[in-house]
């Protein structure tokens, strides 16, 4: 994402390079969702930015990104510069953002993953869980607990939350379950929390 002037533009090697005879304004929406998937892995209140349909066909071909939908953002911070002994500046690291993105390309685990998070509506328990699957098939036969990713309690919090009535009500994927009392559950909104961090985690366990 890139912006010149007021406004906020989309661009990759996927749209630069779309296959013969699929026009990259149909390319942009896949690769779009795929980058706000990532904003909401980064930030479970993300919320995912839009097309306004306008299209710029120059020495690169880009997509116009709402500015409204993108304004919330953008946002000003303070870059700390780390030096060494003498006073001068060290190379920072690249930001992980790219690099996470470029997975989507060579990973169909990822591609999928990010699309479904970045889905325009808030993700609820059934699109989480879709992630959740996802992410845990591709370790096997590791898990996610043997991997440092989890904790059981957060594990089973999760998986209690995401599937049972009597803890999530009808946002839940099951409409019913045999009785019992779980001893660990997650709101909603920790649910994404925790959901990020695997998603995360993974990402970055495949770079």
């Amino acid at each position: 994402m890139v912006k010149e002037g007021d406004r906020y533009y989309l661009t990759s090697s996927e749209i630069d390079n779309q296959p013969d005879g699929l026009p990259y304004y149909e390319i942009a929406p896949l690769v779009l969702q795929r980058v706000n998937g990532l904003g909401r892995a980064y930030k479970p209140e993300f919320r995912p930015v839009a097309l306004s349909g306008t299209y710029q066909d120059g020495d690169q071909q880009h997509v116009v990104v709402q500015v409204d939908s993108a304004e919330v953002r953008v946002r000003a911070g303070v870059v700390a510069v780390v030096t060494n002994s003498d006073g001068e500046p060290l190379p920072q690291p690249d930001p992980p953002g790219p690099q996470r993105a470029s997975l989507a390309a060579t990973h169909p685990d990822v591609a999928e993953a990010l699309t479904i998070m970045g889905q325009p509506g808030t993700l609820g328990w059934v699109e989480m869980y879709k992630v959740y699957e996802i992410i845990k098939a591709s370790v096997r036969p590791r898990t996610i607990e043997q991997l440092g990713w989890t904790t059981a309690a957060d594990d089973s919090a999760f998986r209690a939350s995401a599937n049972r009535p009597d803890v999530s009500g009808a946002g839940a994927r099951h409409s019913r379950m045999p009785i019992g009392t779980p001893r660990h559950r997650m709101t909603e909104l920790e649910g994404r929390q925790f959901l990020s961090r695997l998603v995360t985690t993974w990402l970055d366990s495949l770079s």
